[in-house]
């Protein structure tokens, strides 16, 4: 009978899917422990490298975090953008990253994704030792200010563009989404921001071209 009964509600279209709705409490924390208790145990074998702490290592982790992870956790100082607005779970802020987690757990997220959240898998298209290099990123954010993530992105975006593979990490940095009317990214990852075209479409908030969808 129940096993009937979960067939009539998914064939019928019953359960919503919208980003918009909120989970009732009960599903939202069967679901959320489901997640941390998964993670905890797919991340227990994981040795965690010895020069974390490396400060080149911490500079590369935050160049990659600004290109690929910034639009969705909201640095210090920082307004969410669109994207994160947007997101069922709410993406965690950089501080609160490594609150409720090992580095091996945050290594396996970044590696592995999490099906449903949002969070992609990047161990597809980087490897281990650039992922690693954002976890060592993520242990020296979580204890800065606004102040203090700013100076430490100045000195990592002065890093050389090549990071050793080879991809496009999808257009504009968090900065430029933040900023859409006045920086957009070029295609060639880690070359020199600059002014970007504006419309204003009907919804009536100006945007640069190609970094938000026509309403």
């Amino acid at each position: 009978m129940a096993i009937a009964l979960a067939f009539v509600v998914v064939l019928g279209g019953w359960v919503n899917v919208s980003a918009v709705w909120p989970d009732p409490p009960p599903v939202a924390w069967w679901l959320h422990t489901t997640y941390e208790k998964s993670v905890a145990r797919q991340a227990a074998a994981i040795g965690e490298p010895v020069d974390l702490d490396d400060p080149a290592g911490v500079l590369a982790g935050a160049r990659a975090f600004d290109e690929m992870c910034s639009v969705c956790h909201t640095p210090p100082g920082l307004s969410p953008t669109v994207q994160s607005q947007g997101l069922n779970p709410p993406p965690p802020e950089v501080s609160q990253l490594l609150a409720r987690r090992t580095p091996a757990q945050a290594f396996w997220v970044i590696r592995s994704g999490v099906r449903m959240t949002g969070m992609p898998a990047f161990g597809p298209s980087h490897r281990d030792a650039h992922l690693w290099q954002l976890v060592a990123f993520l242990q020296q954010a979580a204890g800065l200010d606004a102040a203090g993530y700013a100076d430490l992105m100045e000195r990592a975006r002065q890093l050389p563009a090549s990071d050793g593979h080879h991809h496009r990490h999808g257009g504009a940095s968090g900065e430029a989404m933040r900023n859409p009317g006045e920086y957009h990214a070029k295609e060639d990852r880690g070359g020199p921001a600059k002014p970007a075209d504006q419309t204003v479409p009907a919804h009536g908030h100006p945007h640069a071209t190609g970094n938000h969808p026509e309403d």
